[in-house]
């Protein structure tokens, strides 16, 4: 979700692969070409803008339009001389993305993007006699750019855990402790960078994470509309106002859904003590028993079986619904499925039981025996697409 990149956190944790290995290394290893951007902990929209000027090497543009409404920088950093594929776009750089929980989202509006741009941005660039990112310009089609896509445990539909918790920035330092295995939060200085630049709230040099994050959390950004606890939530992902984000025509869409709770007889799902990180014990509790026809509408039930954080409904597919595309991602040798997939649509290839960090080995000792299998059969099965 506020992924730290191909850096580890206090040298010595992955995001991809958690402390006993890289994931990313070793799909490198075996001779793929990998990139790891760090994104920020804001919006989608802002985080697709961001993905876009990491591999283009631009600076990143928000938008015109979209600035204004919220209330924050147009720009924010510069990549110009540092994209990861400068190309990206052009014949014979396409790329396949993997992304992980709010990557789901992310490069799922960036795909949409891609595809549609934004008129609105277009429109607002010429009021201002501005020059407009080319990420919004209409004339384009995300097929020259991406190839497929794996969203992991994405929180492609919500997830009722933004209406559960009530003290986000507490949520965030428990997270951050667990991390880090550090309780003492206040004399630790800069972890990651949040990137949250342009709203003004960059972290100080004296100041400590704990003090960092309640000061954010704080702030008009926290207290808006426009950051990753909104856009996670139920109501964000159904919000009118929001860009529109589905799978794309001439994209390949795969998921990978997690689930870490059992279902009882009652109806109700529970957390499976021995493998689910603690941390995430309370919210798989509270998401198994949750029953809010307001929110979630009549079926509420079905978004109980949860991976700690999103429902497996959510990390299915987005609100288009799936096809069925059962294969073995931790078998070796891999077995696809008879059906070819097809573009324009998610591919669900079945529940893996893990809960929400343990499937990208950030949480799991034993991460490198657990995902290898996993990420190398993904890997595998973008690279058999047609291109």
């Amino acid at each position: 979700m506020i992924g730290w990149g191909g850096e580890k956190l206090l040298g010595h944790l992955y995001y991809w692969g958690g402390l006993t290995g890289s994931l990313p290394q070793l799909l490198v290893n075996h001779g793929y070409q990998v990139f790891q951007p760090a994104l920020s902990c804001s919006s989608n929209w802002e985080r697709a803008c961001e993905l876009y000027a990491q591999i283009k090497g631009t600076r990143v543009d928000y938008g015109v339009a979209h600035a204004k409404k919220y209330g924050h920088a147009r720009f924010g950093k510069d990549f110009t001389g540092a994209g990861l594929d400068p190309a990206w776009g052009s014949p014979g750089h396409k790329v396949h993305f993997i992304g992980h929980s709010m990557g789901g989202p992310t490069t799922q509006l960036l795909i949409s993007l891609l595809q549609m741009g934004s008129k609105e941005e277009v429109q607002a660039a010429a009021a201002a006699a501005v020059p407009v990112s080319p990420l919004f310009l209409t004339n384009k089609s995300a097929s020259q750019f991406v190839s497929g896509f794996f969203s992991i445990s994405g929180v492609l539909q919500g997830t009722p855990a933004k209406e559960i918790i009530d003290d986000w920035s507490g949520f965030v330092i428990h997270f951050i402790q667990h991390l880090t295995m550090i309780k003492d939060l206040g004399s630790i200085g800069k972890l990651w960078d949040f990137q949250l630049g342009h709203w003004g709230l960059e972290q100080k040099s004296d100041e400590s994470i704990l003090s960092y994050v309640k000061r954010i959390f704080k702030s008009d950004w926290a207290n808006g509309t426009s950051n990753a606890a909104f856009d996670l939530s139920i109501t964000g992902s159904r919000d009118p106002a929001r860009a529109p984000s589905f799978a794309q025509p001439g994209v390949y869409y795969f998921s990978v859904p997690t689930s870490t709770t059992d279902k009882k007889p009652n109806g109700e799902y529970v957390p499976r003590l021995l493998t689910t990180l603690p941390f995430l014990i309370p919210t798989a509790s509270a998401i198994g028993r949750i029953n809010d026809p307001k929110l979630l509408g009549s079926d509420s039930a079905s978004w109980r079986d949860n991976d700690g954080l999103v429902p497996v409904k959510s990390s299915s597919s987005d609100a288009a619904g799936f096809i069925d595309f059962a294969v073995d991602l931790r078998s070796s040798p891999l077995k696809l499925p008879l059906a070819k997939p097809i573009t324009g649509k998610y591919h669900n290839t079945g529940i893996i039981e893990m809960d929400h960090g343990g499937v990208v080995g950030m949480t799991d000792l034993l991460a490198m025996m657990h995902c290898s299998s996993l990420f190398l059969n993904m890997a595998r099965i973008l690279l058999s697409l047609p291109r």
